[in-house]
């Protein structure tokens, strides 16, 4: 090869190595620009919103007229999170007022700070701003977990941030004190979509009727039996007392047991 060949040779390489280096740098920036268009990395379905006034970000909850936008505090109801640009769907084009919802998987959901800032890690969940987030300070149903800080002097300001979404009851958030109440007050508001929470709550229920029926059977009878006693022997009195001391004492642990068994089908 001469030296004339070699120097076209040589531009021949530049030439390639300067295309594949173009393309290269624009392939690149297109992923970038791709993933910066994307809001979410979960799977997004569609289903019918009855809610005309629904908007990208929004939380939704099922309701009796269909899927609106959450209205209360820990709603039992989430269903999801409205993206209008996920990163995969399932789309049906031909239901009306359809729009993509995720309920599992990393997408951007509107926040506020109405029960105060959010820090990374946190539960969010439904709060009284319809469709929009709030940190979740107590047990209750929760759409997920914070990825990203948010702060706010303005509680009526509403911001996004992205979130891990996991709709479940969340537990551990407050003291125990009143927790069983809450969980049972709140699951009277499963719907029936969800056969298998509301047979949690139907036997955490019924297992509270039942520790109390048996601890109130069995006072009585307790009760019953100590003033016979003490009525046929006054010189034993004391004992007598002793005994259905303990015996009160056992109804209670039975009462408490059933309690605690409740609590914990509700928590699991």
């Amino acid at each position: 090869m001469n030296k004339l060949e070699l120097n076209i040779y040589y531009r021949k390489i530049k030439k390639i190595k300067f295309i594949t280096i173009t393309l290269l740098i624009l392939f690149l920036s297109s992923i970038k620009i791709v993933f910066a268009q994307l809001s979410s990395s979960g799977i997004a379905i569609t289903a019918p919103v009855a809610d005309n006034q629904a908007e990208n970000g929004d939380i939704v909850c099922t309701y009796e007229n269909g899927l609106s936008r959450c209205l209360g505090e820990y709603e039992a109801s989430i269903f999801g999170i409205i993206s209008d640009d996920p990163a995969a769907s399932i789309e049906d084009p031909d239901m009306e007022n359809g729009r993509l919802i995720i309920s599992s998987g990393v997408t951007s959901v509107k926040v506020s700070s109405v029960n105060g800032n959010i820090a990374e890690g946190d539960f969010i969940t439904s709060s009284t701003i319809a469709g929009v987030g709030q940190k979740a300070t107590r047990n209750g149903y929760v759409v997920g977990s914070a990825l990203e800080t948010y702060s706010s002097d303005n509680i009526n300001e509403i911001g996004r941030i992205q979130i891990l979404t996991n709709i479940h009851p969340a537990a551990g958030l407050s003291g125990p004190r009143g927790n069983l109440l809450q969980f049972l007050r709140e699951g009277l508001a499963v719907p029936l979509l969800e056969p298998l929470d509301s047979l949690r709550y139907l036997l955490a229920i019924l297992i509270i009727i039942i520790a109390f029926t048996l601890g109130l059977v069995y006072f009585g009878r307790v009760s019953r039996a100590g003033v016979e006693a003490v009525g046929r022997n006054p010189l034993a009195s004391r004992v007598i007392q002793m005994n259905v001391l303990m015996n009160i004492l056992l109804t209670i642990v039975i009462v408490l047991v059933g309690l605690g068994i409740a609590y914990l089908i509700l928590i699991l």
